[in-house]
């Protein structure tokens, strides 16, 4: 029988297989460098090319009119106006302004309250040539009813020369405040105490859910807004959409008028299924409807002169953006030629380019420095240089996207304080990644997994000192996936109004894919991070679910976020060699 082998002779029989794999890992650390550069390269492009993109100017059809035929119009266009404070008023200097403005392209406009100083309107409106539908609120408050319906009353007699039509009421059977029977009974009051014609206003399926409204109306006001839709309508359909129920409306009332109260298109916000906002779709909604509401002889109002920020505490950022000019009184697009998708598109562009700068002379001083210390070791200064570049463009235009996300997003201090600190740990984490990375393909020492975040936290604790570049990164990245998972789920409680931050987690989620495909992945440890991945993959099938196929921003918010979950929820092999490149292999 043969003798047992040696200890010596075992242990090197047990290393010789490692020799021919740590050679296959250093033979494949060329290719592993030039596909991460290109991995980095290629995201830094994208965000860049989609900054650039915002500037092309983009043709599409010419209006069917000159002037619009009556747009909607309320003054609550500065910050912290809202019509909901009983203090707010406006004075008739400030209505003649907006109004003067409005009337370069609209002779009528149409309101919704007499109150808080809307009752100037009329007269203002006769200054300028304008006629008025008056608009008298009606909700829940009886007694505000009563007071707000007599005013209204005493305006539309006083200025029956310019006021079209009193609307009473506006989406009362929409928001349900009113019986239908006691909205009738207010319709009817000021139809025997007023000349002018009285109508109610409120979206079109709520017209045939209360048939008994239309017979006590001199006309019939209907609110069509394809991108608000409970089925949303893509841009590509949405007047063909507008045109097709007021058809249906007509067959629905044979013998009344049919005049469209409310339609529009937002210019920001979120997209709904295939119903994408933006200044280029609101541009193309308008000049398409108003060229088939001439040719189809079709009375309308457009929602509406101003953008409204204070909308946006209720139906998100798309509520405030609905106006042809925007609240600081600035056109939001040209009303003929092509059309720029973002008129400040060029900040992107600078952002990426300050940020791409200090990104390369950060790295490439950090590594000339490293030379200098040991001139024995070659530090690859130009891949350094290159990291830098692109992880700095890229960083540099999602965060001026990020920034320009916030400001149409939040609403108060508190939004703004919380989405702040995350787009700095996003930020942080993403330059912590290039680092890391620029080590790890320098070939110098990296560790060798992403600490999980309760460890560097405790040792951090326990020890008084601050995390290393690898505790940083992981850290960082475990602050990212909480905000992730909190988001999405939030998302399955309003999958209305809530956006899609993508500017935020794009960037964080493109840097922990290159650094899993450099060989760097969460430890065993890490099971927070693992619980926060399920989160955040459940969350983000949900989404696209209740989304659907056609909403493509939700369909790339949601691979980002897969994309986060996929690489905190892989476990790093304690097995398997490093495959970062040596010194020797760089």
């Amino acid at each position: 029988m043969d003798a047992d082998p040696s200890p010596a002779a075992r242990n090197a029989s047990e290393q010789a297989p490692a020799e021919p794999r740590e050679a296959v890992v250093r033979s494949l650390a060329p290719v592993r460098r030039a596909a991460l550069l290109a991995g980095l390269t290629a995201a830094a492009l994208a965000a860049v090319a989609h900054w650039i993109g915002l500037g092309v100017p983009v043709p599409i059809g010419e209006p069917g009119a000159e002037r619009i035929e009556c747009v909607s119009y309320a003054p609550f266009r500065r910050p912290g106006e809202s019509p909901f404070d009983p203090k707010a008023f406006v004075d008739s200097g400030r209505i003649e302004a907006d109004l003067r403005v409005l009337s370069a392209r609209s002779a009528c406009v149409r309101t919704y309250s007499v109150s808080q100083g809307l009752d100037a309107v009329p007269e203002v409106a006769r200054k300028l040539g304008m006629t008025v539908f008056l608009g008298a609120w009606l909700g829940r408050d009886r007694h505000g009813n009563e007071v707000e319906l007599a005013q209204a009353i005493g305006v539309a007699r006083e200025h029956a020369d310019v006021v079209r039509a009193l609307v009473v009421g506006n989406e009362v059977m929409l928001r349900r405040e009113l019986p239908e029977a006691e909205l009738v009974a207010y319709i009817e009051r000021a139809k025997r105490e007023v000349s002018v014609p009285v109508t109610y206003a409120d979206v079109w399926e709520f017209w045939l859910k209360h048939p008994s409204i239309a017979p006590a109306v001199s006309s019939v006001m209907i609110h069509v807004l394809p991108y608000w839709e409970d089925e949303p309508v893509g841009i590509d359909a949405a007047v063909a959409h507008v045109i097709d129920v007021h058809r249906l409306m007509q067959r629905a009332l044979p013998g009344r008028e049919i005049l469209i109260g409310e339609t529009g298109w937002p210019s920001d916000g979120r997209t709904r299924r295939a119903a994408v906002p933006g200044r280029v779709e609101q541009a193309r909604f308008i000049r398409e409807f108003t060229a088939a509401a001439r040719d189809h002889e079709i009375r309308y109002n457009l929602i509406e002169g101003y953008d409204q920020p204070w909308k946006r505490r209720l139906e998100g950022a798309m509520g405030g953006e609905w106006g042809l000019y925007d609240s600081q009184a600035r056109p939001k697009f040209e009303w003929h030629g092509p059309v720029v998708p973002r008129p400040h598109w060029r900040v992107g562009l600078w952002a990426a380019f300050g940020a791409a700068l200090a990104g390369a002379v950060s790295l490439g001083a950090a590594a000339a420095f490293g030379a200098r210390r040991e001139p024995a070791r070659r530090r690859p200064i130009g891949r350094q240089v290159a990291i830098g570049l692109a992880a700095g463009a890229g960083i540099g235009a999602m965060l001026a996207e990020q920034v320009r996300y916030m400001a149409v997003w939040n609403r108060d201090p508190l939004e703004w304080g919380v989405t702040a600190l995350m787009t700095a740990v996003a930020v942080l984490g993403c330059a912590c990644s290039a680092w890391l990375l620029a080590h790890r393909l320098a070939g110098t020492p990296t560790p060798e997994r992403l600490p999980a975040t309760a460890t560097v936290l405790r040792d951090w604790l326990r020890s008084g000192r601050a995390p290393d570049l690898g505790g940083w990164t992981g850290l960082l990245h475990g602050i990212v996936l909480f905000g992730a998972a909190t988001t999405v789920v939030l998302h399955g409680f309003d999958t209305r109004y809530r956006g899609f931050d993508w500017p935020l987690f794009a960037p964080p989620a493109v840097a922990a894919v290159l650094l899993w495909a450099a060989g760097l992945q969460r430890g065993a440890e890490a099971i927070e991070e693992r619980w926060l991945a399920a989160v955040i993959a459940a969350g983000a099938v949900v989404m696209v679910a209740s989304e659907g196929s056609s909403n493509l921003q939700a369909i790339g918010y949601a691979a980002s976020m897969l994309a986060l979950s996929a690489c905190a929820a892989l476990r790093a092999s304690t097995s398997t060699p490093s495959s970062a490149p040596t010194a020797a292999g760089s």
